[in-house]
């Protein structure tokens, strides 16, 4: 009896289930490693041999390959669901932040600006000549003229730290492409023995999902394992280990600030820009992209008709009397500029002593007048052509409540998405995450296999210690 195949048979044995501990031991220790793949290793029957009578013999096992527990179609899902959820979730945060600058539930509060401006304006209708009086409306007129200037800049601020980070988004798009044409190098040489580099594939996929965050993609992978990733317009960003065309921005229109925004396309190999439509229908770009080319401009312009009208309203009422002093002030408007960022109060008692005698209280040089300050202290509730024909409160009122509407409804679909999101990464969790108690349970059987292939040399070697006694 040749006792060297029953050897062999069990040193292969040995090394087979010793790969299988390591795979084993592998998925324990990546148990909590994000977007890891459980592996699994398949064991194969080696080719039969042909005894010297002509019978066929097993050789053994041995592991064919260490395959990934995937689901491809779930991983496609993935991405698209990654995209919208970081579109909706940057869209959110934009306009939460909107939301807070422009909260009048707190102080400073244009409502109570306003408010406060009216309330100055009784206060002089009963004391027309009352110099504190005109004093203090004037300090209410400049605190809405800077409260009217804080909340424009504070949205121009917004708009073009939305710019900055548009571009940031991209720097992290691009460099996931480049990490995703490496790995797709380093995936088909790995694979050129037939088996699969699983850990590479791991770390494709997390590039791509970085990809997905910043814009929609598709992917097909050929036969070699290289991914070619394509844009949603059908653009190719990716062909095997090569970076096609790269996400880029260009100089654009003018923002709210005065400054350049960046529109958003492509730059091929040779440095030109692409316009391409459709290319940013979802990801971080389009949600940061809508917050700033729609919502954003929408609350300034109403903002700037809220100034608008309210200059135009008071400077009306101001341009119809006479001072205290008895003179017209037909050419003598309390305000100026244009735009909530641009109004100005021309009647400034910081830069004109007699700034306070030129508010038009009455409507005739009579001692007393206040015909035309009570006119003043009744814009408080008058309808605004401009405004809509509602008053400068309601005005007010709508709008805030417009900006908490598009805030809430914006984190209600920041929420969807990321609760699809969730679960479907939980359903990939499921399918290929990895599960301690059937690792355990691996982990016994491969060394109980380990254990008997290893009893199996120990009797062979027995016998071959019997045989070398027989010949002795």
């Amino acid at each position: 009896m040749a006792l060297s195949p029953v050897l062999s048979l069990a040193q292969r044995a040995l090394l087979a289930n010793e790969a299988a501990l390591e795979v084993v031991g592998n998925n324990i220790s990546n148990v909590n490693t994000p977007g890891y793949s459980r592996q699994v290793p398949e064991f194969e029957s080696n080719a039969p041999a042909i005894d010297a009578s002509g019978q066929f013999l097993g050789t053994g096992v041995r592991i064919a390959r260490v395959s990934q527990v995937v689901d491809p179609l779930l991983l496609r899902r993935l991405l698209g669901a990654t995209s919208d959820k970081a579109a909706q979730g940057a869209l959110s945060d934009r306009l939460g932040e909107v939301a807070g600058a422009l909260n009048d539930l707190q102080q400073p509060s244009l409502a109570s600006a306003v408010s406060g401006f009216f309330d100055a304006a009784d206060a002089l209708a009963r004391n027309p000549s009352g110099v504190a009086e005109r004093l203090a409306l004037l300090g209410r007129a400049g605190t809405v003229v800077s409260e009217l200037n804080r909340r424009s800049a504070a949205i121009a601020d917004q708009q073009r730290g939305i710019d900055d980070r548009i571009g940031n988004a991209l720097d992290e798009g691009n460099a996931a492409l480049k990490d995703i044409a490496r790995l797709n190098i380093a995936i088909v040489d790995g694979e050129l023995n037939g088996q699969r580099a699983n850990d590479l594939r791991d770390e494709r996929q997390r590039a791509l999902q970085k990809l997905a965050a910043v814009l929609p993609l598709h992917t097909v992978e050929d036969d070699s394992g290289s991914v070619a990733v394509y844009a949603a317009n059908g653009l190719t960003l990716v062909s095997q280990g090569s970076v096609v065309n790269t996400l880029a921005t260009r100089t654009g229109t003018a923002g709210l600030d005065g400054g350049p925004l960046t529109d958003l396309g492509f730059k091929d190999a040779a440095g030109n820009f692409l316009v391409v439509a459709g290319g940013y229908p979802s990801g971080e770009a389009a949600g940061l992209v809508s917050a700033r080319d729609t919502f954003l401009p929408a609350h300034s312009t109403a903002l700037d008709t809220f100034a608008n009208a309210f200059r135009d309203q008071v400077n009306t009422v101001q341009q119809a009397g006479v001072d205290l002093d008895g003179n017209s002030t037909a050419l003598v408007p309390m305000f100026g500029g244009s735009g909530a960022g641009g109004i100005t109060l021309l009647l400034d008692s910081n830069v004109d002593p007699n700034a306070p005698r030129k508010i038009a209280a009455a409507l005739t040089t009579q001692p007393g007048d206040n015909q035309n300050v009570l006119a003043l202290a009744d814009l408080r509730t008058a309808s605004v052509a401009a405004l809509g024909n509602v008053s400068f409160g309601t005005y007010i009122a709508a709008e805030q409540g417009k900006v908490g509407e598009d805030a809430s409804r914006a984190d209600d679909a920041a929420k969807a998405s990321a609760a699809l999101a969730d679960q479907l990464e939980n359903q990939r969790q499921s399918i290929s995450g990895v599960n301690l108690n059937e690792e355990l349970t691996n982990l016994i059987k491969y060394q109980r296999a380990f254990q008997a292939a290893s009893q199996v040399i120990r009797i062979a070697d027995s016998l071959l210690q019997t045989l070398v006694n027989v010949v002795q």
